[in-house]
């Protein structure tokens, strides 16, 4: 089975889209991944919503003409994630008279005519073949064999976000929370500089600075099953999934409660109700679990074997 993957600029939908093809069987991670403004030609977002309140069909005959080697393709199954890229999807998807799945929540009629979405939202309305599925897919699969792990603590910090506001002074207090535990940091692409540099000029004798644009995935990894506690910021909703792909617990750092409540905290909610992470404040880092707390593992093998069955069917 030949399948395609159509992906935006957005690390964590592309995530899902390697993970669910994943799910479904081995395949080369660089292979057959369409990059929007690279691989295909898209309008630019207001461009594209104009074109779309007018006539949809309008806007497929206008992209197939921007995008004349699509006909050449020949698939069986197209993935996609992120609003950008499901109209681009569905082009691809057309020439090469494959079926084609949505991950996420779906917000452009055009996905009605989709074969079906994947989400962990239960409440998606009934327009839409819902494959329901309580963690969304991500790049990691789970862990083959426990072992000991070697340094004490991963720590994963995100920046503002997902109704999350930090100040300088949450940034501080983070470091100097950690200043004696022995730690490795990675940071992303939403930490402030300031927040990064502050934590490795007031680092502890046994801390690791790792930045996340010379972090592939391998070291990621590898970094994930060394350890023996993971701490995530409660902003970065693509760790936590990953992390729970793994097969690992989380410790949630909550540095200050949401200005805004999002869709993102009914997800961690969910999971902590199902024993899969704990989210703690700054003062509670001594009441942080293994990452082997529960069974994570267990849950995410149930899960990814229950989606592959419903996408099967499917197919």
């Amino acid at each position: 089975m030949k399948i395609a993957i159509v992906a935006d600029k957005k690390s964590g939908d592309l995530s899902h889209c390697l993970g669910l093809r994943d799910v479904l069987q081995d395949y080369d991670p660089k292979k057959d991944i369409f990059y929007l403004h690279k691989n295909l030609i898209s309008f630019p977002g207001f461009l594209e919503r104009s074109l779309r309140l007018i006539n949809e069909k309008f806007l497929l005959f206008i992209l197939r003409l921007l995008n004349p080697s699509v006909v050449d393709y020949k698939f069986d199954f197209v993935i996609c994630s992120g609003t950008r890229t499901a109209v681009p999807a569905y082009l691809l998807a057309k020439a090469s008279k494959a079926k084609i799945i949505y991950i996420g929540s779906p917000k452009l009629r055009i996905i009605k005519k989709f074969d079906g979405v994947v989400s962990e939202n239960s409440d998606v309305s009934k327009v839409y073949k819902v494959i329901s599925s309580e963690l969304p897919p991500t790049r990691l699969k789970p862990y083959e064999n426990e072992r000991q792990p070697t340094r004490q603590s991963l720590v994963l910090i995100g920046g503002d976000g997902n109704g999350y506001d930090y100040s300088e002074k949450d940034w501080y207090r983070l470091a100097f929370e950690f200043k004696n535990i022995s730690s490795t940091f990675i940071n992303s692409k939403r930490t402030p500089k300031f927040a990064w540099q502050n934590l490795k000029e007031n680092s502890g004798s046994e801390h690791k600075h790792l930045d996340t644009e010379n972090t592939d995935l391998e070291l990621f990894t590898k970094n994930l099953d060394e350890h023996s506690h993971i701490f995530v910021t409660a902003d970065s909703t693509t760790r936590i999934s990953e992390i729970i792909s793994r097969g690992y617990f989380i410790n949630v750092i909550e540095m200050k409660g949401p200005i805004q409540y999002e869709m993102h905290h009914d997800f961690m909610q969910s999971l902590q109700k199902k024993g899969l992470l704990k989210i703690m404040r700054l003062d509670e880092l001594h009441l942080s679990e293994n990452k082997y707390h529960g069974n994570v593992k267990k849950f995410v093998v149930t899960e990814r074997d229950a989606l592959k069955s419903k996408l099967r069917k499917l197919l």
